[in-house]
């Protein structure tokens, strides 16, 4: 579907790997300084690393950003919203040259990570065991992507490693003390994460009381180092004599897909249609880099809803056809008579490609839901056509190109009320600017170009069409009739 305009912006904030989410907070009154000095603006709300419940395990690097828009009535007519989100994205990497900021909205941005795993337009995976490995032919795919026409904000959603805390517990030093490993565990999860050691009530309501060191006895190694494990004698065993504690380089988070390790390149496509993007993006990746068995590329996001209702119309149109075909049949008893009648449908296809191509606008699914509409709308004018000039002949005597005309005549003002109608009656839908309105406008953009060539060609090319099929049936029925020119 094309993007539905939801009156507010969703940007992701990406600090390099390794910030705390202390630093990272400082940031955020900045952020919303930046962004909230532009007049669209209404409201603009900061959440940096994961939420309370768990749900979004981002790392504390993380921030994402909601930004209210106030009404499109309110807003100056010299900028629009893609404008607005330009400036604020050139902006906000100016005062922040450090950072990668990514656009969206929130509502289809949670759905699709949902859905697919990325709120990004192409997701394109590198799916494999080793994860070094995986970021070198993600690095090359992006620098792939970037020289390609219409990719923004493109990078690699893997986050780079960054320094950890490794406690390798000595279990022999721990057994010749007589402490056990749950006991050291315990300490440990005590003086950092913090252990819970009783509750409060208040009414209904339940509140943990939560065991914590001091930042100043297990912010550094040393400090770790120096915490008392106590033993089965009674004395207190210094950690360093019962774990060996260093910094390491470790992942700051590892995706998965079907049990699988994963690296993601991520990218939006502005100016050009998804199909035709990933079509040449996936020739020149095969073509420049060498995937080794064992390893593979995947293709997701938005990309793999195109794919899902591609193939869903891929059957629908075929059977709309044939289904607007096979009534036709049940109608006029007569398969010539159908083909004639089903020619309109050749009408409203050029009408609403040309429609599509003057506006300028690709083809998705709300466009090809307005295809398969115009079809039976196209068809409507054909039936009338035909069944006026079946009438005609049976009840009025003449030449066979004055049933013709004397019919198609008759018949002009009944398909004129009915095309027309409906033409002007979808120019708001097509025009409309407003929230909700960017799924309707390629819609109706399709009936509209495809009810109008209709209105066009059918009273001209109908009738003609009819009178070649039947001639020579006539002539044998009535005697012949003097030549016409069409």
């Amino acid at each position: 579907l094309p993007e539905l305009d939801e009156g507010s912006i969703f940007l992701r904030c990406f600090m390099p790997a390794g910030v705390t989410i202390q630093e990272n907070a400082k940031l955020a009154p900045k952020i919303r300084e930046i962004i909230s000095k532009y007049p669209p603006i209404d409201y603009v709300i900061t959440q940096t690393g994961r939420n309370d419940d768990g749900t979004d395990p981002f790392p504390t690097n993380r921030t994402e950003i909601l930004v209210g828009l106030k009404e499109y009535k309110l807003w100056s007519d010299t900028i629009k919203k893609k404008d607005l989100v330009a400036q604020i994205q050139t902006d906000l990497q100016n005062h922040f040259p450090g950072a990668f900021f990514s656009t969206g909205q929130p509502i289809i941005d949670q759905v699709m990570e949902i859905v697919t795993g990325s709120a990004a337009d192409l997701a394109i995976s590198v799916v494999g065991d080793n994860l070094e490995f995986m970021r070198t032919k993600a690095d090359s795919i992006a620098e792939i992507v970037r020289n390609m026409q219409g990719a923004v904000a493109v990078n690699v959603e893997q986050e780079g490693e960054q320094a950890q805390v490794a406690i390798n517990i000595n279990r022999e030093n721990a057994a010749r003390f007589g402490i056990n490993v749950s006991d050291i565990q315990g300490m440990i999860e005590a003086a950092i994460g913090g252990k819970i050691i009783s509750k409060v009530y208040d009414g209904t309501k339940r509140y943990d009381i939560v065991a914590r060191f001091l930042p100043e006895s297990r912010s550094t190694i040393e400090a770790i180092k120096n915490l008392l494990v106590p033993s089965a004698s009674g004395a207190y065993i210094p950690m360093s004599q019962l774990a060996d504690i260093n910094y390491v380089e470790g992942q700051t988070n590892i995706y998965r897909i079907n049990g699988k390790r994963m690296v993601t390149v991520r990218t939006n496509i502005r100016g050009r249609d998804q199909g035709g993007f990933v079509a040449e993006v996936s020739e020149k990746i095969e073509k420049s880099i060498k995937i080794p068995k064992g390893y593979n590329v995947i293709y997701g996001g938005q990309y793999e809803n195109l794919e899902r209702a591609g193939k869903q119309l891929s059957v629908t149109i075929p059977l709309t056809v044939l289904l607007v075909g096979a009534l036709l049949f049940s109608l006029f008893k007569n398969s010539k008579h159908t083909l004639v009648t089903m020619s309109c449908i050749t009408f409203a296809l050029g009408g609403g490609i040309l429609a599509l191509l003057i506006r300028g606008y690709h083809f998705n699914v709300s466009a090809g839901v307005g295809f398969v509409s115009i079809f039976g709308i196209s068809v409507m004018a054909g039936v009338l056509l035909m069944s006026a000039i079946k009438r005609t002949e049976e009840f009025h005597q003449g030449t066979l190109k004055e049933i013709v005309i004397h019919a198609s005549g008759e018949q002009l003002r009944a398909i004129l009320s009915i095309l027309v109608v409906a033409i002007v009656g979808l120019v708001p839908a097509a025009i409309s600017s407003g929230i909700g309105s960017d799924v309707q406008r390629p819609l109706a953009t399709v009936i509209i170009g495809g009810l109008t060539s209709t209105l066009i060609f059918a009273p001209i090319v109908i009738p003609p069409l009819f009178y070649l099929t039947e001639r020579k049936r006539y002539e044998r029925e009535h005697g012949s009739e003097p030549p016409v020119t069409l």
